[in-house]
């Protein structure tokens, strides 16, 4: 009964999440886009894997940021090895307790990596910083670590703190596209439409709801899951 319950709650869950929730790419090719720094990613992942290294993503809001970011974490690591964290929130002690972690595989699963992802990491303190300079030099083989930021947070953190820079230079940087992203966008967003029954406009259409919402493609879910595309 128990595992019964279970199972419908997260059917409930799953069938009022978000649009952009629902649809979020679960996999590499789901991706729209971001065709470079995907073959980018699957290059590496071909060559030696994605574990053992940082990364640092910047881009417009609602361009990928934290899908991708997910994805190089699924990569590397099964679900419940996987911490996601604001970097806001982040502490020294948060910070050494997670160092600590990372150096235990993962006993359980198919993977035996572990993966941390820093959302929005323009708001790191100087302290964490500093902590996090020492700690990136010695980065387990198993371990990822993902950080994400926006262009214009990214633009600040560097005005703010000097560390940031050698913390970027620890960092492989991914930085997503910004432009031609309209019509990539504008045809999934119409595929979504379709499915949920909220599609009744000319593709045209989608490509000005992208553009007004300056290629922030989660703002484009919203909007339509609001009826804007409707017939």
């Amino acid at each position: 009964m128990a595992d019964s319950c279970l199972a419908d709650s997260g059917l409930f869950g799953r069938s009022f999440a978000p649009l952009y929730e629902r649809f979020r790419p679960s996999t590499w090719t789901d991706v729209v886009g971001q065709e470079k720094v995907v073959n980018r990613l699957l290059a590496m992942r071909q060559r030696g894997g994605l574990s053992g290294r940082a990364f640092w993503l910047s881009g417009q809001s609602g361009t990928g940021k934290t899908t991708i970011a997910r994805l190089i974490a699924q990569d590397v690591a099964d679900s419940f090895l996987i911490h996601e964290v604001d970097a806001s929130a982040l502490t020294i002690s948060q910070l050494k307790d997670l160092e600590t972690e990372s150096q235990f595989r993962g006993c359980f699963g198919d993977k035996a990596g572990r993966a941390f992802i820093v959302n929005e990491a323009h708001g790191l303190r100087k302290d964490v910083i500093r902590q996090l300079l020492v700690m990136l030099e010695r980065i387990p083989p198993h371990v990822v670590w993902v950080f994400t930021t926006t262009v214009e947070g990214q633009e600040s953190l560097f005005e703010d703190y000097q560390d940031a820079s050698p913390l970027l230079s620890r960092c492989l940087r991914l930085d997503l596209a910004r432009r031609d992203l309209a019509r990539a966008f504008a045809e999934r967003a119409k595929q979504i439409a379709q499915a949920e029954g909220l599609d009744g406009k000319p593709i045209e259409q989608y490509v000005r709801l992208v553009q007004t919402h300056r290629q922030n493609f989660r703002a484009v879910l919203q909007a339509i899951e609001s009826g804007e595309m409707a017939g």
